[in-house]
Formats: C-alpha cells, structure tokens, sequence
C-alpha cells in the first residue's frame, strides 16, 4: 500500500512538473479592466456621481516555469457631476459642472516570480517600473463660497512598485487571474498647474505653478482585489 501511494505521488508530481515545463518559452497576453460608479443623493442639496474605468494590458513571456518578463499599458478615466451653490448679493446661484475630471496612461516593464501549488493554482509576485502621464481638473468654492475656482493639473510620473497576486489555470490557454496587493515605494514626477477663478469684487484669479514631486513610501495596499484573464499563444 505505501509503496502505491509512493508511486502515485512520484507520478502527480512528475505530471505537474512536466506541466509547468510547458510553460518556458510561452508568450501571453493578460487584461483587466475595473468599473466604478458612485452617487449621492443628500436630502440637503442636489444629486452628485462619478463613474470611470481602468484597463491594463500586459504582454509577456515565461523565460522559464517560475519567471516571467514582458511589457504593460495602463489607462484610466474618471468623470462625474457635481453641483455648486454660489453665493453674490445675498442670491444663490447653481452651478453644475460635468464631464471628465481625470484621464491617464502609462507603460512599463515587469518581472513576475511563481510558486505553483499544483497543477491549477499558484501565487506571483514581482517588481515593475512604469512611465505615466495624467490630466486632472478639479474646481473648488473659493472664499465665503462667493465664486468658483478651476485647476488644471498635468502630471508626468515615474515610479518603480512591487505587486503580487494568485492565478488559476483553467483550461490549456485561459488562466483567470486576481491581483492581492501593490505598493509603489519609489516615485518621481513633474507636475504643471494652472488655476483661475472670478472673485467676486476683485481682479480675476489667475496663476500658474510647476513643482517636482518625490516620494519613499514602503508601505503595501492590502488586499486591492482586481480580476483579469490571459491568454497563452502558441509556443515558440
């Protein structure tokens, strides 16, 4: 009996080997993407939401069973409606402000590291550097809330991150994939701003500010859960 559970372990684990092996020299191609919708309805003011979307995409290759390399594209938008009561002579006047807030892309390099638990399921990790350019507009009530003020901010950033997350392999060429933390320690950016607003009893607000960014911060966001697919092309 010992010596057929022997052999039946030695048999799994040579079969899962062997289908791991398979994957050296494998190109693939991953995507997730994440919708998000918020609304407010306070019973005080009138309705606000904001909706977007972020779309990765990844193509890579295992230069071995437990390392794989490749190049990524990231993307995002964020857009919504809010409404501004400003305050002149004592009238309150509404103002409602709508369309896209935040817009982004960016590339880079990563490096993914995996531990196979069997032959469906298994952990990666790995660092990555990306390259990103962002576009933002935000308004805020300027002073008593008697006027509304409009920023315009252009952001070029390069950052360097870890990330980690679990796999599960489903069929020869589908994986469904879910990420589990990120962290980006290290970042340097450039950023241009340009604010104008119409004070009321005063010269228009104008003024532009560039300004260079850093950050070292070691700390992980955990869990962030995304999900995505990959497809594994055929062998070269």
């Amino acid at each position: 009996m010992k010596k057929i559970l022997l052999l039946t372990s030695m048999m799994l684990g040579c079969s899962i080997n062997y289908l791991f092996a398979q994957l050296e020299n494998k190109h693939f191609i991953s995507g997730t993407v994440g919708v998000n919708f918020t609304n407010s309805n306070p019973d005080v003011s009138k309705a606000t939401n904001n909706y977007g979307y972020n779309f990765d995409i990844a193509i890579g290759k295992f230069k071995t069973n437990t390392k794989a390399v490749g190049w990524q594209i990231n993307s995002f938008l964020g857009a919504g409606k809010t409404n501004y009561s400003i305050l002149s002579n004592n009238v309150v006047t509404d103002i409602k402000k709508n369309g896209i807030n935040d817009i982004g892309i960016g590339a880079g390099r990563f490096w993914q590291y995996y531990k196979h638990f069997n032959d469906k399921a298994g952990l990666f990790a790995g660092p990555q550097v990306n390259l990103s350019y962002s576009n933002s507009r935000k308004y805020e009530l300027g002073s008593d809330n008697t006027y509304l003020s409009e920023t315009k901010t252009n952001i070029i950033q390069l950052s360097a991150g870890l990330s980690a997350g679990v796999y599960y392999h489903f069929s020869e060429k589908w994986w469904m994939t879910a990420s589990l933390a990120f962290s980006n320690p290290v970042s340097v950016g450039y950023s241009f701003s340009s604010t104008s607003g119409s004070p009321a009893n005063s010269t228009d607000l104008s003024y532009k500010s560039n300004q260079l960014n850093y950050s070292l911060s070691p700390n992980f966001t955990f869990p962030s859960v995304g999900f995505g697919l990959r497809y594994f092309c055929t062998r070269q």
